[in-house]
């Protein structure tokens, strides 16, 4: 008689770990960010850097992600600079001069993305180009959770000559 409630007990355990197990499993997989099916274009002339907003954390965001870095895959028919940035207070699609927009304008890795701010890319090359930019992949904490995703738009950057 003794071995039947022993024998529930171990199974109640067994249970209970179970479902915490899975209660930590949901809980530690953050949710997607935005992504967006409009195709961003731009252009700029040989050595002159243009700077296109990729993402951007509307003020309806409500969450504050922990960067450790902005992953970046381009097709180009040359070599492309490509440097993503983190634009703090600003908004903009394409722009030579992204001081104008962003309050800040820094490396992404360990900085904090919240409302209001954005990853933009530098695109620079020494000749001609035409890059296609998939989105960009964000590494990221997000309170107990880590992840990294797609996140903001596809680009389209055309290097004309001079």
């Amino acid at each position: 008689m003794q071995r039947r409630p022993r024998l529930l007990l171990a199974a109640g355990v067994v249970l209970l770990v179970l479902a915490g197990v899975m209660a930590w499993w949901q809980s530690s997989d953050p949710e997607p960010l935005p992504v967006s099916d409009v195709v961003i274009s731009a252009s700029t002339p040989v050595d002159q850097p243009v700077y296109v907003g990729v993402f951007t954390a509307g003020p309806d965001f409500g969450r504050t992600l922990h960067l450790s870095g902005v992953k970046v895959h381009a097709t180009s028919n040359t070599d492309i600079s490509l440097t993503p940035l983190l634009c703090r207070g600003g908004r903009f699609v394409q722009t030579t001069d992204p001081g104008v927009f962003c309050t800040v304008l820094t490396n992404p890795e360990g900085q904090e993305l919240g409302p209001g701010d954005g990853i933009v890319l530098q695109v620079v090359s020494d000749e001609p180009a035409v890059a296609v930019v998939d989105r960009v992949e964000l590494a990221f904490r997000e309170n107990l959770r880590w992840a990294t995703r797609p996140a903001g738009s596809e680009t389209v950057v055309r290097v004309l000559p001079r």
